[in-house]
């Protein structure tokens, strides 16, 4: 499915290569965007695109907004980073290496009021959550296109790429034996 096709996203920015840096990605944010929009902890579904067409669906309430979330993914060659980001990061690395265009956007919906249930009572709150999102997203994009996005690897009970897999296990191996 093209980007152009979604009504409800705005383009957060661009994924750029890094150099002389262990993460191989980083993000080139939109200038025109305010920069609240980045910090905003409203919960928000994000999509990468590749050369206009959506590759990855996903979601997220992590604090720090966008900025918060996308860092997983620039900064998944460092630390104890999990098997979907550290993979796709290596995914965007390839595709801005083949020259592709590499955009991060992103989707949010505004906080309502509910009543939100806690251990002695309940109380009304503003709240926001990105799993019906993310939910409605993919939804919408299998309706149309009878499969989930390609990076959407899980959804699609499909296998990562057996030399990124590697690649993350020998990482892991890296890091573990750095500890013995």
């Amino acid at each position: 499915m093209k980007i152009e096709d979604v009504k409800t996203a705005i383009k957060v920015g661009d994924f750029v290569l890094r150099k002389d840096n262990r993460n191989k990605i980083d993000i080139k944010y939109s200038p025109d965007l305010d920069k609240e929009v980045l910090i905003d902890d409203s919960a928000r579904i994000y999509l990468i695109v590749q050369d206009g067409i959506i590759k990855k669906i996903g979601g997220s309430i992590q604090k720090g907004g966008i900025k918060g979330t996308v860092s997983f993914y620039i900064g998944a060659m460092t630390g104890s980073p999990g098997r979907p980001r550290f993979i796709l990061h290596l995914l965007i690395e390839k595709a801005l290496k083949s020259k592709s265009k590499m955009e991060l956007h992103m989707i949010t919906s505004p906080k309502t009021m509910a009543r939100v249930s806690g251990l002695f009572r309940t109380k009304k709150m503003k709240i926001a959550s990105f799993k019906e999102m993310e939910d409605l997203c993919k939804s919408d994009y299998y309706s149309r296109e009878k499969k989930y996005p390609d990076w959407n690897f899980q959804e699609n009970h499909k296998p990562y790429p057996p030399e990124l897999e590697r690649k993350f296990m020998a990482y892991h191996r890296r890091r573990l034996g750095r500890k013995n």
